[in-house]
C-alpha cells in the first residue's frame, strides 16, 4: 500500500519533532549526572516560598533552605533541587526548541514568558503542599506533592507550550496575510 505525500510528510515531520526533542533533552540528564548545583535557584525558591507562605497568614521562619511553617504545631520542609521546577522548565526548552516552524526569536519570546509562569506555578505547588499538610496532615500533603502536583505541573508545562504553538501558529498566518497585503 503507497501512502500519500501528505502523511509520509506529516509522519516524517512528526519523527523529526520527536528526535529533535529526545536530543534537547540530553542538557536535563547532564545536569543530573554531572550532579550541577541549584542552589540559587533554590535558595531564590525558598525565599519566594517564604514570602508567599507568609503573605498567605502562615507563621513561617527559613533556616537557609528550609522553612519552618504554622499555626498550630509547626512543621518543616527543604526545598531541595527537585522543588525549584527546574526540570519543568528544561521541558519547556526541549518541547519548544523541537519545534520546527517557530523561528529562534519566537522561541526565546516563549520562553521569556513560560519559564516565569513555571516557577509561579511552583510556589502555588509549594503553598497548595503546606495548606494541605496545615490541614489534613503530613501523609495526605505527601500524596499532593508526589502525584497531583507532579502531574499538574506537567499539565501546566503542556499547557503552555500548546498555548504558545497556537500563538505562534496565528502569527505566522498573520505575517503572511500582512505580505500578501503589502504585495498587492
Amino acid at each position: 500500500m503507497v501512502l500519500k505525500v501528505p502523511e509520509n510528510e506529516k509522519l516524517v515531520r512528526l519523527l523529526l519533532f520527536v528526535v529533535r526533542l529526545i536530543l534537547l533533552s540530553v542538557p536535563l540528564y547532564l545536569v543530573i549526572v554531572l550532579g550541577i548545583s541549584m542552589l540559587p535557584l533554590q535558595q531564590a525558591v525558598a525565599a519566594h516560598s517564604e514570602w508567599l507562605i507568609s503573605a498567605s497568614g502562615f507563621d513561617v521562619s527559613s533556616m537557609g533552605l528550609v522553612l519552618v511553617c504554622g499555626p498550630g504545631e509547626p512543621f518543616t520542609f527543604y526545598i531541595g533541587e527537585d522543588c525549584t521546577g527546574w526540570k519543568s522548565m528544561m521541558l519547556l526548552f526541549a518541547l519548544m526548541f523541537a519545534t520546527m516552524e517557530a523561528g529562534y526569536r519566537r522561541k526565546l519570546l516563549g520562553l521569556a514568558v513560560g519559564i516565569p509562569l513555571i516557577y509561579a506555578a511552583n510556589l502555588l505547588r509549594i503553598l497548595a503542599v503546606v495548606f494541605t499538610e496545615s490541614l489534613y496532615g503530613y501523609d495526605t500533603a505527601m500524596f499532593v506533592h508526589d502525584w497531583l502536583w507532579q502531574l499538574g505541573l506537567l499539565a501546566v508545562v503542556l499547557v503552555i507550550w500548546l498555548c504558545w504553538l497556537k500563538w505562534d501558529r496565528l502569527t505566522a498566518k498573520l505575517r503572511k496575510h500582512i505580505i500578501a497585503l503589502r504585495e498587492k
